[in-house]
């Protein structure tokens, strides 16, 4: 096994151990899950700290490529996002629900927040003429959406809502094609009639 395999496989293994155990599991809990020496984890993560972030790096790596992506239509990226997570479902859970409470990866949470507003912002470039402060406005409007993004996520990575799949695109695209008429027409981010 190569090492970028290697550290995938010990980011797998971490990510279900944290999300077991809780964040405050060791690394010697990460190795015994893994069912190797600890100094083995170590050789690929000088520290907990390291480990940790190469998971949440991981997980915010993966959102970012979805929102790259080419549009394909409303809620389509929700469900690419969603099909990924099914794939790493704890690495998922432990950025978008856990990491807000924990005093250690907070700060994580915070950068999951601020890296989804530039890819919802896209949503909500202002109009030519639109008030002064537009630009202002569309960046906090989209803040917004990260709160239901967030939980609508969480609960179709749990299967809590008893949606299929073309009912969650369907319900979602609603949601968020409603969420930006209203968003633009409030935040002012078109030209007044």
């Amino acid at each position: 096994m190569d090492r970028a395999a290697r550290q995938a496989a010990y980011i797998r293994v971490a990510a279900e151990t944290f999300r077991e155990m809780g964040l405050s599991a060791s690394m010697q809990d990460v190795a015994d899950r893994a069912g190797v020496a600890k100094i083995l984890i170590y050789r690929e993560f000088p520290s907990r700290k390291a480990l940790l972030e190469a998971l949440f790096e991981e997980v915010l790596g993966e959102i970012r490529e979805v929102w790259d992506e080419p549009w394909t239509g409303w809620g389509g990226g929700m469900i690419e996002l969603h099909r990924r997570a099914q794939q790493n479902r704890a690495g998922y859970l432990l950025l978008l629900r856990d990491s807000r409470s924990h005093p250690e990866t907070v700060g994580w949470w915070d950068i999951y927040k601020a890296r989804q507003v530039e890819p919802f912002a896209r949503f909500l470039t202002p109009s030519e003429g639109a008030p002064e402060g537009a630009d202002v406005r569309a960046r906090q409007a989209a803040l917004s959406l990260v709160g239901m993004l967030t939980e609508a996520l969480i609960s179709w990575i749990e299967d809590e809502d008893g949606l299929n799949e073309e009912q969650r695109r369907e319900w979602f695209g609603h949601m968020v094609r409603e969420w930006r008429r209203i968003t633009r027409k409030v935040y002012r981010l078109d030209p007044p009639e």
